[in-house]
This record gives structure tokens, C-alpha cells and sequence, in this order.
């Protein structure tokens, strides 16, 4: 579905990503891995179109998308869930979740749509008269995730989703990975805690330095002590 193919991408004249090449099947979920400043956002903001690489070639169902807009992006199936929990903090937790079916169908089945956001996130339904800004860390979370599903992707790929919340909201946020995998939504993973990562994950990618340094099943990284000390320092 995704492929992402020898990608070299610049922030001016620092070279970032070094021949990138990553892929995500249909309904796959897989783990991206690395220390901070691999250049794992990098990535996925390439992949959105929010970076241009300056050669290689990114695809989703085949139509290249390597030059695409964001906005393009979004409408061929992907979502992008940033780790900054960018959320309207002046907007009720329902406006947040309407402006995002826009695109889709122009809010028309708001309804049924809210219906399946609020089986994963139940916190959200009780919150839904509340502005972002008196949100809690956790709740803002949820509620990007939640935007991030409301174009109806084929493929989301998710930055830190638990990055300094409370374990709850850890759980939470695994929870509901696993029921978006059961919807048949692939997913593209950015996550510190490893462990989380990969036991919800099939295959996993490790990265430093913008350079590829090992592909293979997610079990099998849950295994190898040894290149996660060499990679991940854990």
C-alpha cells in the first residue's frame, strides 16, 4: 500500500534522510524505531508532503504521491497523528471532531461517525461540551487520535501517542491501536516504549541517522536484546 522508495530528504543543506526505503501492506501494523532525532518525524512529515525529498519516490496504492500537498496526502488515505497534540484549544471537543469529517462527506454522517469514536473513546463523549484547552494531556491525545480517523484512512501513522502520559491513558491509547488494526487500518508507529510497540505490531523498522539499520518481524526485535541496545539503548 505505502512505499516509500530510496527517499533523501533535506532540512536545507543537512542531508536527513540518507535513501530511505520503508513499506506498509494493507491492514499492516508496523513499528518504526530509533532514538530522538533519527529522523523518524522526518519521515512521516515526507510522507504527508510537508517535506519534499529532493530524490526517490513515495507511493500509497500505487499512484505516487512524491510531490504531493498535504492536503492530497490526506485524501489518498493517509492521516498523520503528530506527537504535539495539535487540537483547536479554542474549539469544544465536538467542533474539533466535526471540522475533521469535513473533507470526508462534509460533516453529513457526523453522527454515525461519532458513534465509532466514542466506543474507542468513551472519555471523549463525556467531554464533548469542553473546549481543547481544558483537556488533559491524556484527553488531548485521544482527541487527536480521534481527528487523525476522521478522513476515514486507509493509514494512519502515529507520532509518540503515549509520550508523558499517565499509564491509563498508555492503556488507552494501546487499546484502541489494536481496534483501529481490527478495522482494517494499517498503521505506521512512532513509539518510545518499545515493548508497546511491538508486541501490537507485525514488522518493525529500526533508524538512525536517517539510514535504515534493520527490518524484520517485531517479535523477533522483542527477542534481540542485542540490536536494541545497539539502536535503542534499551
Amino acid at each position: 500500500m505505502l512505499e516509500v522508495d530510496s527517499i533523501n530528504t533535506f532540512y536545507g543543506l543537512s542531508h536527513v534522510l540518507h535513501d530511505l526505503s520503508l513499506k506498509v501492506d494493507e491492514g499492516e501494523a508496523v513499528a518504526f524505531l530509533g532514538r530522538n532525532g533519527a529522523g523518524k518525524s522526518t519521515t512521516m512529515k515526507t510522507v504527508m508532503g510537508l517535506l519534499t525529498p529532493q530524490s526517490g519516490k513515495i507511493t500509497m496504492e500505487g499512484a505516487d504521491i512524491t510531490q504531493a500537498e498535504a492536503h492530497t496526502v490526506s485524501l489518498a488515505g493517509i492521516s498523520w497523528i503528530p506527537e504535539d497534540r495539535q487540537v483547536f484549544t479554542n474549539l469544544s471537543v465536538y467542533e474539533n471532531l466535526k471540522i475533521s469529517r469535513i473533507p470526508i462527506d462534509g460533516a453529513k454522517n457526523l453522527d454515525t461517525h461519532l458513534d465509532w469514536i466514542f466506543s474507542l473513546f468513551p472519555r471523549l463523549k463525556e467531554r464533548i461540551n469542553n473546549k481543547g484547552n481544558q483537556l488533559s494531556g491524556g484527553e488531548q491525545q485521544m482527541l487527536t487520535m480521534a481527528r487523525g480517523l476522521g478522513t476515514e484512512p486507509k493509514l494512519i501513522m502515529v507520532d509518540e501517542p503515549t509520550e508523558g502520559l499517565m499509564p491509563a491513558y498508555v492503556e488507552t491509547i494501546e487499546n484502541v491501536l489494536v481496534e483501529i488494526q481490527k478495522k482494517g487500518i494499517a498503521i505506521l508507529l512512532v513509539e518510545q516504549n518499545f515493548r508497546m510497540a511491538l508486541s501490537i505490531t507485525r514488522r518493525a523498522y529500526l533508524i538512525e541517522k536517517g539510514v535504515i539499520q534493520w527490518e524484520g518481524a517485531s517479535a523477533d526485535l522483542l527477542e534481540d536484546q542485542e540490536t536494541r541496545m545497539r539502536y535503542l539503548g534499551v
